[in-house]
């Protein structure tokens, strides 16, 4: 982890009322490749912070939304979304805050989202055999997950639902 955020965790945690296996599950609190992933990005921002003159703690929104800028056409905006969790996470730490939403970020994110962003993929909708054989292999099941599964599939298909709308039938 950047100095900055095992610093942070350290003084945040590290308090007389804050239990060792406490701070011990605090640094633990991301995934190792989170962790990865969070190292990197900071450490490109405040690379690119020194390049620019620009202190990188506390960041003012129009210093993030200028690295965020500059790294457009280098990076996906997934990964420009990750390194501005990664720089607010930083300044959390360290006890300052970062506003995402500030126009200086909030418009920027969305004007490289708008330019550069892909389009999702179109999914072919589901035919009747597909549906067919997936009952099928449903039907040889036995118990209420798989009658509530053979449901979901045939009321889906029947009512040419997405995906995203079957998932919000309750369990």
């Amino acid at each position: 982890m950047p100095k900055i955020i095992t610093d942070g965790i350290n003084s945040i945690c590290g308090s007389q009322r804050f239990s060792a296996e406490a701070l011990a599950y605090a640094r633990e609190a991301s995934a190792t490749n989170t962790r990865r992933a969070y190292r990197a990005a900071w450490a490109d921002f405040t690379a690119w912070c020194a390049a620019a003159g620009v202190e990188p703690l506390p960041a003012s929104p129009e210093t993030v939304g200028s690295f965020l800028a500059a790294r457009a056409t280098t990076h996906k905006a997934a990964s420009l979304s990750m390194r501005l969790v990664a720089i607010g996470q930083a300044h959390r730490l360290a006890g300052h805050r970062l506003d995402a939403g500030h126009p200086a970020i909030r418009e920027t994110m969305k004007g490289i989202r708008r330019t550069h962003g892909t389009a999702p993929t179109k999914k072919d909708a589901a035919v009747a055999d597909v549906i067919r054989d997936a009952v099928g292999v449903l039907a040889k099941r036995h118990g209420l997950r798989a009658l509530r599964d053979r449901a979901l599939l045939l009321v889906g298909f029947a009512a040419a639902l997405r995906r995203s709308e079957l998932e919000r039938f309750p369990a």
